[in-house]
């Protein structure tokens, strides 16, 4: 998945979850962080919208808001999936590409 349809597909599952951007924002602070600080809390809300808008961001980091997303318990309810293969270095380049496809292909299916 590239930068854009990462954006697209957090902003499409925030949307299903009813969440805003800075709610995001407020879960993954909370779930990188042992203590709870309001300002940080706010930058943090902050950045997330804008890393939704930019066009240069890192996939890892639009990746883990998607880690954050689905492990939280009303992600859970929804009863959806995100079907996404990361590299784990376990298996061929061969059958790392063809995982990948295969992903792309279900989402693309679940997306229609």
């Amino acid at each position: 998945m590239g930068t854009l349809e990462l954006q697209n597909e957090i902003k499409s599952i925030l949307a299903k979850l009813r969440w805003s951007q800075k709610r995001l924002g407020r879960e993954y602070y909370i779930a990188k962080h042992d203590y709870d600080d309001d300002v940080e809390i706010k930058r943090s809300e902050e950045k997330v919208k804008k890393d939704l808008s930019r066009e240069q961001i890192k996939p890892e980091l639009l990746f883990s808001y998607l880690d954050v997303i689905s492990q939280h318990n009303e992600f859970k309810n929804l009863d959806i999936i995100i079907p996404q293969y990361r590299k784990n270095n376990v298996l061929s380049e061969t059958v790392e590409v063809g995982m990948n496809n295969i992903s792309k292909l279900i989402n693309t299916l679940a997306c229609e």
